[in-house]
């Protein structure tokens, strides 16, 4: 299995978070620019495509729906990325609360120099960075200590899993319980290129890290869920 069915099947098997209200954030007022809404390179028709860097300067200069547009694509998968880091769900909630936050009071020196995604899960992570140094929790996500590999960790690449089964309750659950096993980086990395769909090189940016060393990890971890579902083969 390749990172991609990995990612894949594991977007399938991890519902929405169920309740609308939880980790709501309240946008503040701002009052539009004199003229109307700001037109900085976005399109005139408000159709759900239009891309994430346009909605961040719409909202920079004072459009509140663009924020709720940019806040509606990535609540989902930011909550579930900080909720399966943290392992608990009043803990994710604050860190989640935490970023949009810094997303709001960072809006006027905002400038589009990476996308947004990897703007958005950066602040993640310097979130859980900053409250491991101050509660001293997590400290194993922030440093390497995962055993090398067992070679019968490694399994064929080609290895598949049938379409299906994909929505088969067990499966499901096994891989859930596989990512909750990885070593702490080796998931942060697999969820940022599940949950955030970031290529190798924008989650090194996002963690600050080395691209090779980022490499590495996702490697491990793809070896590791693979060794994990190989009865599912």
């Amino acid at each position: 299995m390749s990172a991609r069915t990995l990612s894949a099947l594991y977007l399938r098997s991890t519902p929405l978070p169920a309740d609308e209200e939880r980790a709501a954030i309240k946008v503040p007022e701002r009052p539009a620019q004199a003229g109307g809404r700001n037109t900085i390179g976005r399109l005139d028709v408000h159709d759900g495509h239009e891309p994430d860097v346009c909605l961040m300067q719409r909202y920079c200069a004072g459009d509140q729906e663009a924020f709720k547009l940019l806040y509606s694509r990535y609540r989902a998968p930011l909550l579930r990325f900080v909720t399966k880091l943290v392992g608990n769900s009043d803990e994710a909630d604050e860190i989640f609360q935490e970023v949009w936050t810094a997303v709001i009071r960072g809006r006027r020196s905002y400038r589009p120099t990476a996308k947004f995604s990897t703007y958005l899960f950066s602040i993640a992570h310097r979130r859980l960075q900053d409250r491991q140094r101050r509660y001293g929790r997590w400290a194993a996500i922030f440093r390497n200590s995962a055993p090398p590999l067992a070679p019968e960790e490694f399994v064929d690449d080609k290895a598949t899993l049938p379409e299906s089964r994909i929505h088969d309750v067990q499966l499901s659950k096994a891989l859930l319980a596989a990512i909750d096993a990885l070593p702490p980086l080796q998931r942060e990395v697999f969820l940022l290129k599940a949950e955030a769909g970031m290529s190798l090189e924008e989650i090194a940016v996002a963690t600050g890290s080395k691209l090779e060393a980022t490499k590495s990890r996702l490697r491990y971890a793809v070896a590791r869920l693979r060794a994990r579902l190989r009865g599912w083969t």
